[in-house]
């Protein structure tokens, strides 16, 4: 994962933000791209292995194909988006930084496009936005984003049930659900 380890627990925690936050919709994204992070790689997949599903069944793996995100765009969407670059920024009471470095969210090729979608869930310290010098590209990676939201394939992992997900030719997210914090919540272990 982005802190180096080799397994991350994925469980509710309410009080802490970011990704174990379940009140909130985790929005599509690509773990830890190359795109954003300047690096010069990333993961080709991961694995969700469920311990524990979530007893309600409300907390569900979102997936969607960069293909399924390009052909539910316009052509003049998929054009901007290959065109000008979209950029992460932190909103923090002190002000405004970048997170990471400007990206086109499409590249590749027509017939097989490398979307990427990015999203850092909400913090008790900032939030984020998603910006571009060009109008049409800030509004069409709103558009790709739902795109994906409707078009997406929900998953409902249950115990022992476990998700491959190949991080380069899908974006994922998680719906928001309601936690029991009695032992009995959602647990994924990620690798």
């Amino acid at each position: 994962n982005a802190r180096g380890g080799l397994v991350r627990d994925l469980v509710p925690k309410p009080g802490l933000g970011g990704i174990n936050n379940p009140y909130t919709e985790l929005s599509f994204h690509r773990d830890v791209p190359a795109t954003v992070s300047g690096a010069s790689n990333e993961p080709d997949g991961f694995l969700l292995l469920a311990a524990r599903g979530d007893p309600g069944h409300e907390a569900k793996t979102m997936l969607c194909s960069n293909r399924r995100i390009a052909a539910g765009l316009t052509s003049a969407e998929r054009a901007a988006l290959r065109r000008s670059p979209v950029l992460v920024e932190c909103v923090r009471e002190q002000g405004t930084t970048p997170y990471g470095v400007p990206f086109h969210a499409i590249e590749g090729p027509e017939d097989d496009p490398k979307v990427t979608l990015f999203y850092i869930p909400p913090h008790r310290d900032f939030s984020h936005r998603i910006v571009s010098a060009d109008p049409e590209t800030q509004a069409a990676f709103r558009r790709a984003v739902e795109v994906a939201r409707e078009c997406c394939d929900e998953v409902d992992l249950q115990a022992g049930d476990m998700l491959v997900i190949n991080n380069a030719r899908c974006n994922h997210g998680r719906t928001a659900f309601e936690p029991r914090l009695d032992g009995s919540d959602r647990w994924l272990l990620k690798t």
